[in-house]
């Protein structure tokens, strides 16, 4: 019997690595959420379902959870991730879904530092309390965030960041996706919330080494302050609610928030989590120019 799995913001980062890995899967039928077929081309020619729908257009969620046995909640973060969440939470179990992977944020909690972090947490919650099995995943920063510093490391050896001295044990982007495949296809983590991250603790600085030895160049780290971060991303376009949740994330990051390695993915997938050396390797020096 085949197992079908419905990824919600199935182009992003996480999806757009996720449902590939899932149609491949013996025994497994992937449909994939998205407001725009015309982006999902790519995961349509993989094999899976495309299924056209926006989080707050409930008839488009109904009929994308119909027929459902497990559902992979991804909902990029807004201001309205709440209500969107509530709305998929609610059509799943309607639909009769049997159980919710959903990607949550390192340290959700409504009482935490950050708008993000509370949100995260006030989602999680719907989603603990709707009566659905579940799995919270909460990854910390992603080391695939570097590419939005690529530009100037290309450009001019240096990337700039707000965190200062801070460390984070980041996480590799396929490794998050590795943890969603195993708690979708399995009941072992049924009912958990698990942080996730990478295997050691780094900062910048270490980014920067690490990018220099690896890709035979050397590229610095620029800190500046959380403030001074947020108008240089409101002056590239950014909106004013990212804007303020990279300069929250900044601040608290610089304070150790990020400084946090945990065992989750190994518990999940059975192999340890791969390191910023492998990622820069294997993802990032090949972008190098």
């Amino acid at each position: 019997m085949q197992q079908e799995i419905l990824v919600t913001g199935a182009t992003g980062n996480i999806g757009s690595i996720l449902v590939p890995q899932l149609a491949g899967l013996k025994g497994v039928s992937v449909r994939a959420l998205t407001r725009d077929p015309d982006n999902a081309r790519e995961l349509a020619e993989c094999g899976a379902e495309i299924a056209v729908g926006r989080f707050d257009d409930k008839p488009s969620l109904a009929a994308a959870a119909d027929g459902v046995d497990t559902l992979i909640l991804i909902v990029p973060p807004s201001a309205e991730c709440v209500a969107h969440n509530r709305n998929i939470i609610s059509a799943a179990k309607k639909a009769g879904v049997r159980k919710v992977v959903r990607i949550s944020a390192i340290k959700a909690a409504e009482d935490g530092p950050t708008e993000n972090t509370r949100l995260h947490g006030e989602c999680d919650r719907l989603l603990q309390e709707s009566g659905l099995a579940y799995t919270i995943l909460r990854p910390n920063y992603f080391m695939q965030n570097i590419f939005m510093s690529l530009e100037s490391i290309n450009a001019d050896n240096v990337f700039y960041a707000g965190t200062g001295d801070g460390r984070l044990a980041m996480i590799d982007v396929r490794d998050v996706v590795d943890c969603a495949v195993a708690a979708a296809t399995a009941t072992d983590f049924d009912n958990q919330a698990l942080e996730i991250g990478g295997p050691e603790s780094i900062s910048f600085s270490d980014v920067a080494a690490t990018i220099s030895e690896v890709g035979a160049r050397q590229v610095a780290y620029v800190g500046v302050s959380p403030e001074d971060l947020e108008g240089a991303l409101l002056q590239m376009g950014f909106d004013a609610w990212m804007a303020g949740l990279l300069r929250e994330y900044s601040t608290v990051y610089g304070q150790g928030w990020g400084d946090l390695i945990t065992d989750g993915v190994q518990r999940l997938t059975g192999k340890p989590a791969r390191t910023f050396r492998q990622f820069t390797a294997e993802v990032l020096a090949p972008a190098l120019v």
